[in-house]
């Protein structure tokens, strides 16, 4: 304080006080170069979310070849018994191309806000980072008018979504959108989180139904599967080789059956524990109870981890 009263009172030379500016500067530069907080939050909400959002799209496509596979083999226990059976007609995947693209565009969107909030609390935009965001919320505007018809499925006797659950996914999905297009990244992290927070946690419970639903359908598929098979073995004539190989199918199914249901099971956490972590960390940025944030974060990339090991562990098993 000292030598600062003296730069100022005394008449010295302009370029003392230049370096008593620069003397300052430095330190709070220095001070502003840590990391706050709530920065740290914000790096760590999105590596967990990316690697979350990465397997719950490995996920959906896994559960989509489940069905084929299905299908593919209900098909010749069908095929003789209806005359007009058509390839074109029967087969009915778990999802169309568009509403499998629906899904990965919704997720992408979550992923990529995920992202910007790490520029939201760096202050240092960057502009590679906005163009991705706001090229996801295009894609997203699009969807948020027809989110119903686009998170339907031919999954059997599900019933329809209501007209208001429709309404509200979409009012999400939209608000998820201008968010990404608007690249809001000058807004402070606890303005962004409590504005952002209710569309997440809607997405999030769209995302978890849709799983609970795939889940559900992948049992009934597995155990037409295996029903199919059990009933060929037990009326067709097959010598010792053919029933060796083909009971040991069954046991091979009922263990695909139970990795599965894990699969899904663990899909369903991450994406739960996804929309309880933003709400913690909406509430850490409120200074609301902030270190309950570190917990759930660490429970976020714990999920998303495991479910990453558990998909790989099924991807090698399978070849």
């Amino acid at each position: 304080m000292q030598i600062a009263r003296y730069f100022l009172v005394s008449p010295a030379s302009k370029q003392a006080r230049l370096f008593l500016a620069c003397l300052l500067g430095v330190c709070i530069f220095s001070t502003g170069c840590s990391l706050s907080p709530l920065s740290k939050h914000a790096a760590a909400f999105s590596t967990a979310t990316g690697l979350v959002i990465d397997n719950s799209e490995s996920a959906y496509r896994t559960a989509m070849q489940l069905r084929q596979d299905e299908q593919a083999a209900a098909a010749v226990y069908d095929y003789d018994k209806n005359p007009s059976w058509s390839p074109y007609q029967d087969f009915k995947p778990l999802l169309t191309p568009e509403q499998l693209d629906a899904r990965i565009k919704v997720l992408d969107g979550l992923k990529a806000y995920a992202a910007t909030l790490v520029d939201v609390t760096s202050g240092k935009p960057s502009k590679d980072l906005q163009d991705n965001a706001a090229g996801v919320g295009t894609n997203l505007q699009s969807l948020s008018q027809s989110v119903a018809t686009a998170f339907s499925t031919f999954i059997p006797h599900l019933p329809l979504m209501s007209k208001a659950t429709g309404n509200a996914l979409s009012t999400a999905v939209l608000g998820l959108s201008e968010y990404l297009i608007g690249r809001k990244v000058s807004q402070s992290l606890p303005k962004v989180t409590q504005d952002m927070n209710p569309n997440i946690q809607a997405i999030c419970e769209l995302l978890n139904q849709d799983t609970i639903d795939m889940r559900r359908q992948a049992d009934v598929d597995y155990q037409t599967l295996i029903e199919n098979d059990n009933q060929f073995i037990r009326h067709q004539t097959l010598d010792a080789v053919e029933h060796r190989d083909a009971v040991g199918k069954l046991l091979t199914l009922a263990a695909q059956q139970k990795a599965n249901d894990a699969l899904l099971a663990k899909l369903q956490t991450a994406l739960h524990t996804l929309a309880m972590t933003h709400q913690a960390l909406a509430a850490a940025a409120q200074g609301n109870d902030p270190e309950s944030i570190k917990q759930k974060i660490a429970e976020l990339a714990a999920a998303g981890k495991d479910l990453s090991n558990y998909y790989k562990s099924l991807q090698g098993s399978s070849n």
